[in-house]
Parts: structure tokens; sequence; C-alpha cells
């Protein structure tokens, strides 16, 4: 399980998150949807560590963190905890598909090269890109590259994974693919985090979907619920803007 308390972010004068709480069941996938610069990615970043919040605690599963009390140690375990698929990819361009998969394994995880190469050709075939373990980023398409992502990600066999709008730099026509993949590892029964402005993808996937606006949590619910009956005109006001209606068949 993961419990979010209160977690508060400024950047200077500007106050990000304004104490986020936020729980999310083992297995479940909440996504987090709202107007760009809420806070949605700061709030993610917060969650493993990659940003250090002002204040408030994290847990996940047995691992908490207070941002004002706790050590890089109990930092450095909460990572342990999160994979983080980024909106930019963020492979390293010297390095093949194979290579960019089994860099965390070997250097954080500190598993065999073996065993690690093993690790990783097999989540590159479960996210179809068996053949693809020699090539480089630039021989890559976008869809390809971050599902190479969403590969490293799954081999570090994490408690959550994290998606940082991970189809926002993807041309049209891919974005398929990749919101594909998303779905196969959901049904794989591993926690997920998605932040994302595809309104069809998260009422179709999600068990949870979370309305952010101004730093805060507004509104959170089932994506019946929100899509279809929001309570809060903030909500409404937003989902009147980005979504088509979709019918619910039973």
């Amino acid at each position: 399980m993961i419990s979010v308390d209160n977690i508060q972010k400024s950047f200077g004068e500007k106050e990000i998150l304004k104490g986020v709480d936020l729980t999310i069941q083992q297995g479940d996938v909440a996504v987090i949807i709202g107007p760009s610069g809420t806070g949605k990615t700061t709030l993610l970043r917060c969650m493993n560590g990659l940003e250090k919040a002002d204040g408030g605690n994290i847990r996940i599963d047995n691992v908490s963190y207070d941002y004002k009390k706790s050590s890089r140690k109990q930092l450095l375990a909460l990572r342990r905890k999160t994979a983080m698929v980024f909106q930019h990819y963020n492979l390293f361009k010297n390095k093949t598909a194979l290579e960019n998969v089994t860099e965390g394994l070997i250097t954080v995880q500190k598993i065999s090269k073996t065993d690690a190469v093993q690790t990783a050709k097999q989540q590159l075939k479960s996210v179809g890109l068996a053949g693809k373990e020699d090539s480089y980023p630039h021989q890559l398409s976008g869809g390809q590259q971050q599902r190479v992502g969403i590969a490293r990600a799954l081999a570090l066999n994490p408690s959550v994974i994290l998606f940082d709008e991970p189809t926002s730099s993807l041309d049209p026509e891919l974005v398929g693919e990749v919101l594909s993949v998303m779905k196969q590892v959901a049904r794989r029964g591993i926690t997920m985090v998605v932040v994302t402005h595809e309104m069809s993808f998260a009422q179709t996937i999600a068990n949870q979907v979370v309305f952010m606006e101004g730093g805060k949590i507004i509104e959170r619910g089932s994506p019946r619920d929100i899509f279809t009956a929001p309570k809060q005109a903030a909500t409404k006001r937003f989902l009147d803007c980005v979504y088509q209606p979709f019918v619910y068949q039973i």
C-alpha cells in the first residue's frame, strides 16, 4: 500500500504542493489528471525522492519516509520501492536497449551481468521489443524508446511504477502502442500511479482517478464517478474542456 500524508513543496516563493494526501492500495492503478502546472509531476517526483518535499511523509509497503526527519539511507530504501517512466524517456543515448535495462540492475541492485541480461531480455520481450536488444535509442521510434523505459522499470521489480505523462512526447500514431503496453502492465497486478492527459485511457485502466488543481487534490473517485458525475465544479470545468464522453456498457 502507498500512503502519502500532507506532502508540501515550494520552489522559491511558489507553492506547488499544498498538503497532498493520497492512499493507493496494492495492485491498484491510480491516474492523476488536472491542468498543466498544478503539481502532478512534482508529486510523482516527491513520491520517489527525486524531489525533496518540504514536509510530509510517504509510506510504501514497510518503508516510511518523513521528509523533515528521515535519513538518506531511508530515502534510498524508498527509491528502491519505486521505478519511474519519464515523459522524455531518459535513456542513455550511448547504450543499447539491452544495456539501458541492465544498467540499474547491475549498478544499483548489484545483480550479476548474466542474470541482468536474462531479466532484461525477458522484459524487453514482454513489451514487444524482442529483437531490438542491440538497437540504440536513435535507431528506435519514440514509442519503442518509451517501451524500453517501461521494460527498464519492470526489470527493477518495484512495488510501484510511476508514469509521468508517458505519451505526451509521442507522435499521435505512436501513442496507442505505449498505452497498450501499459494496459498489459496493469493486468499483471502491478501498482501504478499515472499522470496523463489521455482521458479515455484513464477511464478504462484506473481503479482510482485523482483530480488535482492548484497544488491540491480537489476530488477523487472511481472512473465512473469522476467522468460521469463529478461533484466539484473545478473537476467539471476541466472535463468540459478535455473530455469526450464515453458510454459505459455493462
